[in-house]
């Protein structure tokens, strides 16, 4: 939750009350006390034992008694060294390297050696003994400092925590709280390997055409979510995983990018547990019926209140880390990432849970970014480049009979058969690189977690007290982390004309070009003049144009759930399907009615398919070439459709499937004849999700301008586009940039040229059937057309 703003302490000295009250002290209350034996100087009872000095009224807060000191408080005196806090900008990220070849990765453990090494015993309810793995001293003093807030209120803490700490002031930034900008803050530090992700070579971890998929777990209300999507937009898709209720996802409150890429799921139990085995278990099949080999990274932010328990907050936690790192080790692909949220690092358990981790991984780091507040102890576990399966699959089984033990624990009232060890502390210790990052690191971020704490007790004994650097400090975070210094505010609807002029652009002058329908072709002659070279055509099979909502047109998306299209009457009217698009999307596409089943069972539904693009949630692809286009727009209805979603709210989306047009006779031998529930048989094309659709034509596009053909040089091997009026030429990959938007079809010049076969009459795709009829096209007319193209080139 984000922190209330904090006013200046305006709150008058003692001094000032002592005299205001002497002077409007009552005359006449000073009788009456001389009357009961009351004596200047002197204390009220029978013995004089009463106070001398008025009470200090400004020193309650709360429901705190009058008079109460906060001795604990006043031990810092209000005394602050600026020298005592280092700032790093950016903070160190020291990395941990298990390279595995020498046979020390996760595939050297097999089930039964790990079962070994668990150690259980009667529930451990401090911290005060777990020294092995930092410096006694630095644990003590963090214990210690802590205390320091047992006599402060949660308003006390906030005000001097907020004026103490100089990255306050960026707070939650644009989006909708700070666990988004912790997100940014670490991506940053670590070189943005997770929007970004790369393999050891500096390659792309994605592939051009595929998407950046991830899982966001125990994270509601979705700030590490809205993050991503603020960096990559639709070109990623999320999967959500969370506790239902108060802590769900709030993806109405995503400002700062849209959510239509956000698919939330709550496993099989449907209650977001992640501590349920069946839960974790679905989630990763559910994954992976969109990305067979799993997620790029995962993130975890789990946590539940510890309220008057901080200082075992670790042991309170440890089936959370359990269960965060078990589930992230099954959603993941080979070489993916992953970050959690995790607490002080002290106990056995908590221990060799990382080095379990640490073990799957080639690389992992413990991080304190400097948007975690440092007096707190929030750190964050980054692993890099996991596994493969097979290596990691001993661990996985481990982790999940561990979690069943601790889940059997918690039924228990006892507390005497805790698990307090996963792996044997003696063989961890023999790891010393290990050992010695462990130590280093909870040393490193003690020691500023004691300076945190030491200060936020000054500002709170010492309302005079301010931090000068939080302006500076905010700028330049700001700045690294590549977020804009504004504030956060609801996106804004605007009305379709002036929407339509941003995204259009240069072509919102004139509008004519949306006017244009396709070129029907007639005949074999109109097609001869039309297309010149076979192989620089492609088209999609569209659907029968029952009613005017099945054309093909243009769609605009203003704002969630308002999606236009562009009629025959030049207007823009409301699709009244739902379909979830994102915002600032205009594109060419069509309604159809896809089938599922045959004969009278069948079912249909209605869906969208795109077939060009202009602008996709903001980004604008109009002067790409045609196929890079097309591309696009797939990975656009990929990370927006939720075909698995059990609930079906919205219709389905998806990109035409496109062809080559010399490949026109294998798309006709990959059709079959399906029984519609009139019992007539009709040709469909079978989709990849057990539905087709029933085509009423094909749309045919040109990915070159009028000027350009392309062809293939014999002698060098090599593609080359030939302008046929100056005879100029440019190998593809010699094309000048300049030129490339002469040679490549914009969308609007595809758009203007495009053309369409429409089946008035089934015979004119069945293989064999002919006529001599100049006005209509068949089938075999268009293969004998392609063939005598193909053998003339």
């Amino acid at each position: 939750m984000d922190e209330p703003s904090d006013d200046e302490n305006s709150e008058p000295t003692p001094k000032k009350i002592k005299r205001e009250w002497v002077k409007s002290y009552s005359n006449k209350a000073m009788e009456m006390m001389k009357k009961m034996g009351y004596e200047n100087d002197k204390g009220l009872g029978k013995s004089n034992q009463g106070r001398l000095e008025p009470i200090i009224a400004v020193q309650q807060d709360g429901r705190r008694g009058f008079g109460l000191k906060l001795d604990t408080v006043q031990s810092s005196a209000g005394q602050w060294d600026p020298a005592c806090e280092e700032l790093e900008i950016p903070e160190p990220v020291l990395w941990l390297h298990n390279p595995g070849g020498d046979g020390s990765g996760a595939g050297s453990y097999s089930l039964d050696q790990l079962m070994g090494h668990i150690v259980t015993g009667p529930r451990k309810l401090t911290l005060d003994e777990e020294t092995r793995y930092c410096d006694p001293a630095i644990l003590h003093h963090i214990l210690n400092a802590k205390t320091v807030f047992d006599d402060l209120n949660d308003s006390e803490k906030r005000r001097a925590r907020s004026r103490c700490n100089p990255f306050e002031t960026i707070r939650s930034s644009i989006f909708l709280n700070r666990a988004a900008v912790k997100m940014a803050n670490i991506d940053s530090m670590c070189d943005f390997m997770f929007t970004n992700p790369r393999d050891p070579d500096g390659q792309s971890l994605v592939a051009n055409d595929e998407l950046l998929y991830f899982t966001d777990m125990c994270a509601g209300p979705g700030g590490f979510s809205e993050y991503v999507l603020f960096r990559k937009s639709w070109e990623a898709k999320g999967f959500g995983f969370t506790l239902r209720g108060a802590n769900d996802f709030k993806l109405e409150k995503f400002f700062a990018a849209s959510p239509e890429s956000f698919d939330t799921f709550y496993g099989v139990k449907e209650d977001g547990n992640i501590f349920d085995e069946g839960n974790q278990d679905s989630l990763n099949e559910y994954i992976r019926l969109h990305t067979p080999q799993g997620v790029h990274f995962a993130m975890a932010d789990g946590g539940f209140s510890v309220e008057g328990q901080e200082n075992i907050q670790e042991i309170l936690s440890k089936q959370l880390y359990l269960c965060q790192f078990l589930t992230a080790l099954k959603i993941l692909r080979p070489n993916g990432s992953f970050v959690c949220k995790i607490f002080d690092l002290f106990t056995p358990f908590s221990v060799g849970l990382v080095y379990l981790m640490y073990k799957c991984f080639h690389q992992i780091a413990i991080i304190k970014p400097n948007s975690s507040r440092p007096a707190n102890s929030e750190r964050y576990l980054v692993c890099k480049y996991k596994r493969s399966d097979t290596e990691t699959a001993a661990i996985i089984a481990y982790l999940n009979a561990v979690n069943l033990m601790l889940g059997e624990e918690s039924q228990q009232e006892d507390g005497q058969h805790d698990v307090l060890e996963i792996f044997d502390a003696n063989e961890l210790a023999e790891d010393e690189d290990f050992l010695r990052y462990i130590i280093d690191s909870n040393n490193a971020i003690g020691k500023k977690q004691i300076v945190g704490l030491r200060k936020i007790a000054a500002f709170a004994q010492n309302p005079d007290l301010k931090e000068t650097k939080q302006s500076e400090v905010r700028q330049e975070c700001l700045k690294r982390w590549g977020l804009p210094d504004k504030l956060r505010q609801a996106p804004e609807i605007k009305q379709t004309d002036r929407l339509l002029e941003e995204l259009l652009a240069d072509w919102a002058a004139d509008r004519n070009w949306l006017n244009l329908a396709a070129t029907e072709m007639s005949g074999v002659p109109s097609l001869g003049m039309s297309v010149q070279n076979v192989a620089d055509w492609y088209f999609v099979p569209v659907g029968r144009e029952e009613t005017n909502i099945n054309a093909c047109t243009l769609f605009l998306c203003k704002s969630r759930g308002n999606l236009l299209r562009y009629t025959e009457h030049k207007k823009w009217e409301l699709v009244e399907t739902a379909f979830e698009v994102q915002p600032r999307s205009i594109f060419f596409g069509q309604i159809v009615y896809e089938f599922y089943g045959e004969g009278r069972t069948i079912q249909r539904v209605a869906a969208l398919h795109i077939i060009d693009g202009i602008c996709l949630g903001g980004i604008d692809i109009r002067r790409r070439p045609f196929r890079e286009r097309v591309s696009m727009c797939d990975k656009f209805a990929r990370s927006l459709n939720k075909p698995h979603r059990k609930e079906r709210t919205y219709g389905a989306l998806r990109s035409k499937p496109f062809f080559r047009l010399q490949d026109m006779a294998s798309f006709f031998a990959d059709m079959r004849h399906y029984v519609l529930k009139d019992n007539s048989q009709r040709f469909g094309y079978a989709l990849d999700d057990n539905k087709f659709f029933v085509p009423g034509g094909i749309l045919m596009f040109c990915e070159l301008t009028t000027n350009y053909v392309s062809a293939h040089s014999r002698s060098r091997g090599q593609l080359y586009y030939f302008n046929v009026k100056n005879k100029e030429s440019y190998y593809k990959e010699q094309i000048p940039s300049k030129k490339a938007a002469e040679i490549f079809a914009s969308f609007r010049y595809s758009y203007s040229r495009r053309l369409l076969w429409k089946w008035t009459d089934l015979r004119q795709v069945e293989e064999l059937a002919t006529e001599d009829n100049p006005k209509i096209l068949y089938r075999s007319d268009f293969v004998k057309f392609i063939a005598d193209k193909r053998g003339h080139s």
